[in-house]
């Protein structure tokens, strides 16, 4: 009988009947035994390890992340009350601001209302020709009042109006006053009143100007007094800071033309020239129109 495994045997084994022969096989250990550590740990534990110090890792970090949150929000917090206090405090000075400034224009008012009643008794009293006068009247208001009479030409009025201002306790004498109430009283032909005036300036010490000798020279030739003005001009040539100038000449010689004393004229153009000087666009308009008129 022929052998089943023989070379000739045309049916080879079963599969489950071969062993391989490079497989290792381990040896299992007898019982009661402990294995030998293994040298080559398995990958697991570093794993473990490794997940360990990342979950403290991920830990601290969400640690430091709730700390810097929760210093943020503090901070926030503070910024947040910090500008409340600040709204607050604003709101209280805007409020203490209205509140002066009410005051204040409660105050402007019952100025300004107290004002108003003092400037009518002024000018209550101004417009009394014979009433009791008063040393206590507004500054403004007898000014005002005598600046309307000097405008309109009403000589009497301001000059009883110039006696009241000169009776308050807050007079002080102005060469500038005095010059406007000597202009006015020449041209309403009042030379011995402006001379009056004049004098009085003197006495209470004011300056006399070059202006102050022109506005009496120029009543005096308003009214015709010649000699009075030609005399007046001789003694401002004397007198220093008050010599006379184009001004002075063209107010003289307008009046000589008004009234025709082209002589007068004629001394006055030649006395200029003398004093070396020169007539103005005013003087030589003045002369080509008297001289026009005159026919000469």
């Amino acid at each position: 009988m022929t052998s089943l495994h023989g070379p000739t045997n045309p049916f080879p084994p079963p599969a489950y009947d071969r062993r391989p022969s490079t497989c290792p096989v381990t040896p299992r250990p007898k019982s009661g035994t402990v294995p030998d550590p293994d040298p080559n740990p398995p990958t697991s534990t570093s794993n473990s390890s490794s997940s360990s110090s990342s979950s403290s890792s991920s830990s601290t970090a969400l640690t430091t992340t709730t700390t810097g949150e929760r210093a943020r929000s503090n901070s926030l917090g503070f910024r947040v009350r910090t500008q409340m206090k600040l709204v607050a405090a604003n709101e209280e000075g805007r409020e203490e601001k209205e509140r002066k400034e009410g005051v204040n224009r409660k105050i402007a008012s019952r100025k300004a209302i107290s004002v108003i009643l003092m400037r009518e008794a002024t000018k209550a009293v101004i417009e009394k020709k014979k009433g009791i006068s008063s040393k206590r009247l507004l500054p403004r208001t007898v000014l005002e009042a005598l600046h309307e009479r000097i405008t309109a030409l009403r000589w009497e009025s301001a000059l009883t109006v110039f006696d009241l201002l000169r009776e308050q306790l807050w007079y002080r004498p102005n060469t500038g006053v005095y010059i406007k109430l000597i202009v006015m009283l020449g041209k309403c032909k009042q030379p011995e009143k402006a001379h009056e005036l004049f004098l009085a300036m003197i006495d209470e010490g004011c300056v006399v100007s070059r202006e102050a000798f022109t506005a009496l020279l120029s009543a005096y030739s308003r009214s015709g007094l010649f000699d009075e003005a030609f005399s007046l001009l001789e003694e401002m040539k004397s007198t220093r800071d008050c010599r006379p100038d184009v001004h002075t000449y063209s107010i003289l010689i307008k009046s000589c033309l008004q009234l025709l004393a082209f002589d007068k004229v004629e001394m006055l153009l030649s006395d200029m020239a003398c004093r070396g000087i020169k007539p103005n666009t005013v003087t030589y308009n003045t002369l080509i129109d008297a001289y026009g008129k005159a026919e000469k």
